[in-house]
């Protein structure tokens, strides 16, 4: 009984140590995790990284709004340019700048009965090249079987 008695202790020193281990372990972690979380602790280890994170959305943000100026300035440029030739076009010839009306009802139906018919004939030669492609691939393909057993 007495030995028992011994190896019992002993389980329960080692579950001790165990214990001790395991918790100095759950106290490291969660150390660490206020380290990660600190604001502060993060910009004094990682400062250089973010000034030129911080820089860099700065310097795309500005890229950004120069290209969005420049591109509006030039819309106004080219729509000058466009009212200009508009009203040379109306005073060498004011019968063109009238815009022509809209397509009639029926031309309008067959045009798109023409778009559907060459829709259709375009979807019916690709699905037929594609069942020639697989059976000829399926006939030309050598068998694996030996001649004899070959039907």
């Amino acid at each position: 009984m007495r030995g028992l008695n011994g190896q019992r202790e002993e389980f329960e020193r080692k579950a001790d140590e165990l214990r001790d281990r395991l918790l100095h372990t759950i106290e490291a972690i969660d150390q660490r995790r206020h380290a990660l979380l600190d604001v502060r602790t993060q910009v004094r280890r990682h400062g250089a990284e973010v000034v030129t994170g911080g820089i860099m959305i700065a310097v795309m943000g500005s890229a950004v709004v120069i290209a969005l100026v420049q591109e509006a300035r030039a819309r106004a440029a080219r729509l000058r340019a466009e009212r200009v030739r508009a009203l040379v076009r109306f005073w060498r010839h004011p019968d063109w700048v009238a815009p022509r009306g809209k397509p009639s009802v029926p031309r309008e139906i067959g045009r798109k009965i023409l778009v559907g018919a060459v829709y259709f004939a375009a979807m019916q030669l690709i699905r037929r090249g594609i069942r020639l492609t697989l059976t000829t691939t399926g006939r030309g393909a050598p068998s694996r079987r030996p001649p004899e057993l070959r039907a």
